[in-house]
């Protein structure tokens, strides 16, 4: 899947709303959509869209974003917290990992995790939160900050899974989405 960025000027009678000091994030033509800080940086990735708090670097919060395309009827069979598990790399050992919190709204159900760890290269304190979200599309999103960082960067998490939307159909960008 290839990814390219378009920053779209929006028409006068637009319908897409977000809060102040946010935008949003709408990633193939719909199949996800969220809102984020508006100051963040937003690099296309293949098969991802990573968005940081500060020009890339070991200091910056990265929270990335990718799809699946996997057929509906397979997408509702899968368990969100075996397949979230299964998507857990060696790359980090933490010392600690939180229950599996659940979000459901609609047809959206979202599953997500934290694991705390000590950075190995930089020894230093660090965070990890994963989501598997699922409804007309699967789609998962990750997030890697230091801890001292937390309190600033936590409440941008909870802001993207609040808006988290999946299955959106935008024919014109600069419109928004169809209202039915």
């Amino acid at each position: 899947m290839s990814v390219e960025k378009l920053k779209l000027k929006l028409k006068r009678n637009h319908t897409w709303k977000s809060r102040p000091g946010h935008s949003i994030c709408v990633i193939d033509r719909g199949a996800v959509r969220f809102d984020y800080p508006s100051h963040w940086i937003v690099e296309p990735a293949e098969g991802a869209v990573h968005l940081h708090d500060r020009p890339p670097s070991v200091e910056s919060c990265d929270l990335g974003v990718s799809i699946f395309p996997v057929p509906h009827q397979f997408v509702q069979s899968l368990s969100l917290e075996d397949t979230l598990r299964d998507t857990l790399g060696k790359e980090r050992e933490p010392y600690q990992q939180s229950e599996f919190f659940h979000i459901a709204r609609g047809d959206l159900e979202i599953a997500w995790l934290e694991q705390r760890y000590v950075e190995a290269q930089y020894r230093r304190d660090a965070r990890f939160r994963v989501a598997l979200a699922r409804g007309p599309a699967l789609c998962l999103i990750s997030m890697n900050y230091w801890s001292d960082r937390a309190a600033e960067l936590e409440p941008v998490w909870d802001e993207v899974l609040r808006t988290l939307v999946l299955g959106m159909s935008v024919e014109d960008p600069a419109a928004g989405p169809v209202v039915q």
